[in-house]
């Protein structure tokens, strides 16, 4: 097997991985920007203590 086709066989794998990579950081972000309403709607809902 060429180099070239064992590189293009782990792209997908990678393509995901960065995607999922990305969600982590901008999931992360959000959480330390709004973690007070996020927090606080759980409360309201009771899910807070699911936690």
């Amino acid at each position: 097997m060429s180099d070239g086709a064992r590189t293009q066989n782990w792209l997908p794998y990678t393509a995901l991985l960065l995607a999922g990579a990305i969600f982590t950081v901008v999931v992360f972000i959000g959480w330390m920007r709004f973690d007070g309403e996020i927090f606080l709607s759980l409360i309201e809902s009771g899910l807070a203590y699911c936690f």
